[in-house]
């Protein structure tokens, strides 16, 4: 029998954190999980004597793979281990053998080489990148998983600006991280020519940091008030000694001062855009490439439905720079989820796609998009009716949004309760059995379970179903009492936001159903929903429920569009005000069943 069958593994059986001699040439390298850019020269041979003359003390990580003839696992961490027992032709080499999912895998990839501190800072911010992606840039998310703190994510974000020249020169020792980071904070097509200039005349962090911010900030291009700046000694001409480029003009020389003056000014820009935005990124604590900015037409058009879904979305907001002369400018309308804005972009293309190509063609006195406006609107009635009443859907809504939709059904969920007795009866009869039912006999368990139609492997979370099912039964009347206790079990509180999958949530979807009722005969706008809206999805709002045309027709006809120019507490202040609009009888898309009932719900 051969060496490969003696150690065939059945993968079925392998357990969590197995540990076993494997075959070296049955166990792949994936490089969409290996974080390695390049390896230094000098740790890699004396690793590579180690190994040949101990052989190797700390197994690698690897996890099952199906369906590959040559290979019957994948390299999590250890590659480099790997690799020099395959050049010193070694059959067997030790391996901690755990199945994970490839987020999973991802994660114990970057925490395995932290701890061994077998990867350069820049190795680390290059595969943070996947982790990041994989929690929808959920900074918090990441840190928790990797168990970082948020200096270290922040500072190999940053890292992750560099060129390929600046990861190479930092994998051989050539610079040290400062450096790095110094260079990071410059475009990438000018950071190769620096770099050089650094090597060449052995710079070091402090004097790069010094050449650099004579070369970058230029007085003129200042976003904050520098009046002050005018009389200041450390005001000086161009320096020209670390660009091959003539700079004109005056130069701040006082970091510490000019730094102060710009994190003033991104702050206060940050917290500006914060009252209109969801979610607020700097350009050097996100990553390069994962974000887009959000349209509605053309070949990066999510269509007009879709991009005011987009509005109420988590992964919606506002890019701040700090680049050198440009601190605090505010980009808005920032998608920081670049896959679901693929994905929307793709299925706005395919909808046009199947458009008559006449219908797109401008007539005379028709621009181009009002033709285009025209195509969809013959695409909508080609539509069935059940696919034009489903709203477009954010990636995931915003929680604020869905912390209010949600408390909206708890409301019309105790409703459903408290006017029928057969609900109260069968929500004291599911509580009753969940509660006590681990403390049961098992006879008497048995009997309970057989009269309830369920199992002892039915789940808390699958109650609303059991609850529904006992609410068609005929019941008898039960006290005012039992009515109020049993309508505030909707009112659990729901700390993960889980909405739809928590316990009362799904309680509150499935009563709802059950009595019919509908969100347009509870729901009555008000400031606090409002505030739970980014600006434009208020703006949006107003528009959907003809708030506008009667606020120009009491007001004038530009006075919506004064109002509109205001920030978004002044915005929602004055809405509110208005009291010659009756909001009565209109219900958000957001605040509608359809709109939260995103997925399988609980019981269902």
């Amino acid at each position: 029998m051969s060496t490969a069958e003696v150690f065939q593994i059945n993968q079925d059986q392998t357990q969590v954190d197995e540990m076993r001699m494997l075959p070296a040439r049955r166990i792949r390298r994936n490089p969409a999980i290996d974080p390695r850019i390049s390896r230094n020269s000098t740790k890699y041979r004396n690793l590579s004597a180690d190994i040949a003359a101990r052989g190797i003390d700390q197994p690698i990580l690897v996890r099952p793979i199906h369906g590959e003839p040559d290979f019957d696992f994948e390299i999590v961490a250890g590659n480099t281990r790997h690799a020099i027992t395959l050049e010193q032709n070694l059959e067997l080499i030790p391996a901690r053998i755990r199945s994970m999912t490839d987020m999973e895998a991802r994660v114990a990839s970057l925490q395995e080489n932290t701890q061994r501190a077998d990867l350069t800072p820049l190795e680390e911010a290059k595969h943070v990148l996947s982790v990041l992606n994989d929690y929808q840039n959920d900074h918090d998310a990441v840190c928790k998983a990797l168990g970082w703190s948020m200096t270290k994510l922040r500072s190999r974000i940053l890292l992750s600006h560099c060129n390929v020249d600046v990861a190479e020169a930092l994998a051989q020792e050539q610079i040290k991280i400062g450096h790095a980071e110094l260079l990071a904070t410059t475009p990438a097509e000018h950071q190769t020519a620096v770099l050089a200039k650094i090597i060449a005349s052995n710079m070091t962090v402090l004097e790069t940091q010094k050449r650099m911010f004579e070369l970058s900030r230029d007085l003129s291009t200042a976003k904050f008030d520098c009046s002050e700046c005018q009389g200041c000694p450390k005001n000086s001409a161009t320096a020209r000694d670390l660009f091959d480029t003539s700079l004109e003009g005056a130069k701040c020389l006082d970091v510490t001062c000019w730094d102060a003056k710009a994190a003033v000014l991104i702050e206060a820009k940050i917290n500006e855009a914060s009252a209109e935005y969801g979610v607020v990124h700097t350009d050097l604590t996100i990553p390069p490439k994962s974000f887009v900015q959000l349209e509605v037409r053309g070949e990066k058009g999510v269509g007009d439905d879709q991009f005011r879904a987009c509005t109420g979305c988590q992964s919606y907001g506002a890019l701040i720079s700090t680049r050198p002369g440009n601190e605090g400018v505010i980009q808005g309308g920032i998608c920081f989820n670049r896959e679901c804005n693929t994905s929307m972009r793709q299925q706005y293309q395919q909808v046009l796609a199947k458009l008559n190509a006449p219908s797109l063609i401008a007539t005379d006195g028709q621009s181009a998009i009002q033709a285009q406006q025209a195509a969809s609107q013959a695409q909508v009635s080609k539509t069935p009716a059940t696919t034009i009443n489903k709203p477009a859907q954010p990636a995931g809504m915003r929680k604020g949004i869905r912390r209010h939709a949600f408390g909206l059904y708890a409301g019309m969920a105790e409703k459903a309760i408290t006017n029928d007795v057969r609900l109260v009866l069968a929500v004291a009869i599911t509580s009753l059995y969940f509660d006590m039912r681990g403390e049961l006999s098992v006879e008497a368990r048995g009997k309970a379970e057989n009269l309830l139609g369920v199992t002892t492997m039915t789940q808390r979370s699958n109650r609303s179903s059991l609850e529904t099912a006992l609410a068609s039964k005929p019941i008898e009347e039960l006290q005012q009492l039992m009515q109020t206790i049993a309508g505030l079990t909707v009112y659990r509180t729901d700390s993960a936001d889980q909405f739809e999958r928590s316990m009362s949530g799904s309680q509150s979807l499935a009563f709802i159903e059950h009595a019919g009722l509908q969100p347009k005969d509870h729901f009555l706008m008000n400031e606090e929903f409002l505030k739970t809206l980014t600006k434009a999805g208020v703006i949006e709002e107003c528009r959907r429920a003809g708030f506008d045309v009667k606020y120009n027709q009491v007001l004038g006809d530009k006075a919506f569009k004064q109002l509109v120019a205001q920030g978004v507490g002044q915005l929602i202040t004055q809405v509110m005000a208005f009291t010659d609009f009756d909001w009565k009888g209109y219900v958000p898309q957001s605040m509608e069943i359809t709109a939260q009932s995103t997925g399988t719900l609980p019981g269902a």
